[in-house]
């Protein structure tokens, strides 16, 4: 039985057994409100005899290849131990790593502890301050700093500095507040492109009724070559089963459905061939789209943590002597309201792709591996109809090598027969010469013979003069 108010989807059958395409089926109920439920797969007008000698499944050999590749980077760090007349707290490695980091500090600590107070964005880059938070000290470090009770200044630099640090009030979730505030604008202009982005590769699917047809005729193909098997009489398929054309290959193993696809369309449609280029969009927008909604909630609940640190009771006891709270107060309203524009960008692509990987029965899909898939699909396609050009045009240079070799070797014979005529011709003269010279040496031997004979007495003239003696 069919979908709800479909017809059971009638199974071609092939003359002799065809090569089965693995694909997984829509199920019947998912159908209705699909591109499925419009195409007419049966109505395409496929080679059927050509498809048969093409797919026949002599023998079925199937071969699957996995290579994985797995690089390793080391960080190799160097240590090193300052040989100074200083109180050391800190190992010899962290004391080097926090000496690195303070080579890039060019201001005095005091003036760089007051821009880490009021937040200065003038004053410091984004990327020392996302340091100094991953380098801040322990715990242990903390309670060896603190219970120093020598001279500050026999202490070493990277101490000296965590003691200006430990000086800062709430030192850490002021430091990630810097952070998210410094890194804000670049951040936000990321996923905001990223939205843009996945709404023109939408839009770039929805409108490609090129890819919908070349779906169409796919659907065709697999139905007729799985023929009356379980696989086939089937209403539409899972996208996926595009990037894997190519693993069907043809009797001879020399060419593959998707090749043969590409022929098909070349000769029977060829406006669809270019539909790879109205999904220029696409690739970028599978990327983007990967970890685009757990970037934007990370975002967001960042925000909130810049809400909730403001709104904490010491900012509010010391608003005349830190103006910390105060910074982060008004940099909140502003990231509100920019992230309040982000989210609704937001809700409406993915409202958007809601509507259209349901369109194609795909709609447990993700984003990314939706539109992955038809990209896949998209650039093997693309290649595949390059291949079929390069192996026709090879085709096309031995076809004109092979002419131009039997029209030299025909020429060769033709001045091969002229030659051999020639000299049948000369033979044939030297012949008649010959003869004629031989006639003429018979005739004039004949003709001596005559005058010799004239010349000799005859018979009767002996005769008489002996009588008459």
């Amino acid at each position: 039985p069919g979908a709800a108010g479909l017809p059971a989807k009638k199974k071609r059958e092939p003359k002799v057994k065809l090569k089965q395409l693995h694909w997984i089926k829509v199920a019947d109920r998912k159908v209705p409100g699909t591109i499925w439920e419009k195409i007419k797969d049966e109505e395409v007008p496929l080679p059927l005899d050509e498809i048969e000698e093409i797919f026949a499944a002599k023998q079925v050999k199937d071969i699957k290849k996995a290579a994985e590749e797995a690089e390793e980077e080391g960080e190799e760090g160097e240590g090193g131990t300052r040989k100074k007349k200083v109180v050391i707290l800190l190992s010899a490695n962290r004391s080097q790593t926090i000496g690195v980091l303070l080579s890039h500090l060019k201001m005095p600590h005091d003036e760089f502890r007051k821009a880490i107070t009021s937040l200065d964005v003038t004053k410091l880059q984004p990327n020392f301050v996302s340091q100094l938070l991953r380098l801040l000290p322990s715990d242990q470090e903390v309670a060896s700093l603190q219970s120093y009770t020598g001279p500050k200044e026999d202490l070493g630099a990277a101490e000296l500095f965590f003691f200006e640090l430990l000086c800062i009030p709430r030192l850490k979730p002021r430091l990630q507040c810097f952070v998210f505030i410094l890194e804000f604008n670049a951040r936000l202009h990321d996923l905001s492109e990223n939205v843009e982005v996945l709404s023109y590769a939408l839009h770039d699917i929805k409108r490609c009724d090129k890819l919908i047809k070349v779906i169409e005729i796919v659907l065709a193909l697999g139905n007729y070559l799985n023929g009356q098997g379980p696989k086939g009489g089937a209403w539409g398929f899972k996208l996926e089963f595009l990037t894997k054309l190519a693993d069907t290959k043809t009797s001879d193993n020399k060419s593959t459905l998707l090749h043969y696809l590409v022929s098909y369309i070349e000769r029977s449609h060829p406006d669809l061939l270019k539909f790879p280029s109205e999904l220029s969009n696409v690739e970028i927008g599978a990327k983007v789209s990967e970890n685009m909604v757990d970037e934007i909630s990370k975002f967001k609940k960042e925000i909130k943590f810049i809400y909730e640190e403001m709104n904490r009771p010491y900012y509010k006891s010391h608003a005349k002597t830190d103006p910390c709270g105060a910074v982060l107060e008004k940099f909140y309203h502003t990231a509100y309201h920019d992230m309040d524009v982000l989210e609704n960008n937001k809700k409406e692509a993915l409202a958007m792709y809601k509507e259209l990987s349901k369109k194609f029965g795909e709609d447990e899909l993700k984003p990314d591996e939706f539109m992955t898939y038809i990209h896949q699909f998209s650039q093997s396609f693309k290649e595949a109809d390059n291949e079929n050009k390069r192996k026709k045009e090879e085709e096309e240079r031995i076809k004109k090598r092979r002419e131009e070799f039997v029209k030299q070797m025909a020429e060769k014979e033709r001045k091969a027969e002229e030659r051999r005529k020639v000299r049948l011709g000369s033979t044939a003269q030297e012949a008649k010469k010959t003869a004629a010279a031989a006639v003429k040496s018979v005739a004039a031997g004949q003709a001596g013979a005559v005058k010799e004979c004239e010349r000799a007495p005859g018979p009767g003239a002996g005769a008489g003069a002996g009588a008459g003696g």
